[in-house]
């Protein structure tokens, strides 16, 4: 009998160790999502709407902030813990419709989830992206005027903010590595790139030019060369459709 009630403690233990949640991590202003948005860092922590507001939520595309955007929204008087959370998702899914389809670009689903509530973050750390990501296409044009299309995401260590630089990685939908590369961001609205892309058999060298589309259309367009006097477009920030209806012809 003491066996048995032994073994039954044990069980119950492991059942009540497996439901119960992970702490929620309390956000700090130089997490990496705040350093990636230094408007949101600073709006969060030292506006006084957020100062005042009872409730606050960030939502954000997700897997790995798969669209470079984010919706902060805090709460008014009249607002509830819950109202303030739809608010952000609701707005977040408008703006992603907006956005149109990414099954080119991303071999998962892109849906908008609660990152941040109540100050604290509301996912699993390791889904908690720590780099840039967004949609990016590349169109290739060699010098015989063969084009190669290549669809997919980057991952970037910067914010594309004057003065900075760092490396870029573009991938296949499904997480193939098919170039690398560097940005550098010496002016406001435009800086320089390079890409080394072996599976595409080709390497670039450009300049950058940041461009002011309707939020969530932002986005930022490469134009390069290759040693063998080939082309070079690169659109970081849009999904495959719109960049190949506004770029894939250039």
């Amino acid at each position: 009998m003491r066996k048995l009630l032994g073994i039954f403690s044990l069980v119950v233990m492991a059942c009540l160790a497996a439901g119960t949640p992970a702490v929620a991590q309390i956000v700090n202003e130089n997490d990496p999502v705040f350093l990636r948005f230094p408007d949101l860092r600073k709006r969060y922590f030292g506006s006084s709407e957020t100062k005042v507001a009872v409730h606050k939520f960030i939502a954000m595309p997700m897997p790995k902030q798969c669209v470079y955007f984010y919706v902060d929204v805090y709460s008014k008087p009249s607002m509830s813990d819950r109202d303030t959370r739809e608010e952000a998702l609701r707005t977040c899914r408008n703006n992603m419709q907006k956005y149109g389809p990414l099954g080119e670009n991303y071999a998962v689903s892109c849906e908008c989830r609660i990152v941040i509530g109540r100050d604290k973050y509301r996912l699993d750390p390791g889904e908690l992206p720590t780099l840039g990501y967004a949609p990016l296409s590349l169109f290739y044009r060699d010098s015989a005027g063969r084009v190669t299309r290549v669809h997919g995401y980057t991952e970037f260590g910067l914010q594309f903010r004057p003065g900075e630089s760092g490396p870029l990685t573009v991938y296949t939908p499904t997480g193939n590595r098919v170039c690398t590369g560097t940005i550098s961001i010496p002016g406001a609205f435009s800086g320089n790139f390079s890409l080394n892309c072996p599976a595409a058999r080709f390497t670039a060298s450009g300049q950058l030019q940041y461009d002011q589309g309707q939020n969530p259309k932002d986005h930022t367009v490469g134009r390069g060369v290759t040693p063998n006097g080939g082309s070079v477009t690169m659109v970081i920030g849009l999904p495959s459709g719109a960049a190949q209806a506004r770029y894939g012809s250039q």
